[in-house]
């Protein structure tokens, strides 16, 4: 039985090792824009909730004083 030699396990493993960090790294660069996104669309719903209260807020005063008309 003949032993493997240093450049026999790179190129065994060399392969199976570089798509494993390949995979790692896409990983890690969509978690990444993926938390991003999630960040964006809270900031954006955060804007319409408080544009909500703005109006809801609004609204009241306008009813307020229509009630005071009559």
């Amino acid at each position: 039985m003949e032993e493997l030699t240093l450049a026999d396990h790179f190129a065994t493993w060399g392969p199976l090792v570089l798509l494993l960090v390949v995979f790692l790294v896409w990983g890690r660069s969509a978690q990444s824009k993926y938390k991003q996104h999630v960040d964006d669309v809270n900031a954006v719903n955060q804007q319409i909730v408080d544009t909500n209260r703005e109006m809801i807020a609004e609204l009241k005063e306008i009813k307020q004083i229509l009630k005071d008309q009559t």
